[in-house]
């Protein structure tokens, strides 16, 4: 039982899709680009994504605290990693939690 708390195994595959994810749609020199319209497409369809992929996810995975902080922690290196701002890790890092935390309410409702 303790050893599942601190299994994070599909929690770190699911933070690795979500960088990938966010990396795919909107790269980290989107200030530079000149084909707007099409960048905000393709936020919003990664916004769909995530937000369906979270879904799923706490469906399928009960997140504990623990299981919680890791994966945000785990995005945030990843996209750090990848040179996105600062502003912008914390806020994406904020709101996917805020994401989870609801899905996982539903869950339980």
């Amino acid at each position: 039982m303790i050893a599942s708390f601190f299994n994070t195994t599909k929690t770190n595959e699911f933070a690795d899709w979500i960088v990938a994810e966010v990396k795919r749609a909107a790269p980290p020199d989107l200030a530079s680009a000149n084909k707007k319209k099409k960048h905000v497409i393709r936020a919003r369809d990664m916004d769909e994504n995530i937000a369906r992929r979270v879904v799923e996810f706490t469906r399928t995975t009960r997140l504990n605290i623990y299981k919680k902080a890791r994966l945000a922690a785990r995005v945030r290196e990843g996209l750090t990693s990848h040179g996105y701002p600062e502003a912008f890790i914390h806020s994406f890092s904020f709101e996917l939690l805020a994401r989870i935390q609801a899905a996982a309410k539903a869950r339980t409702d």
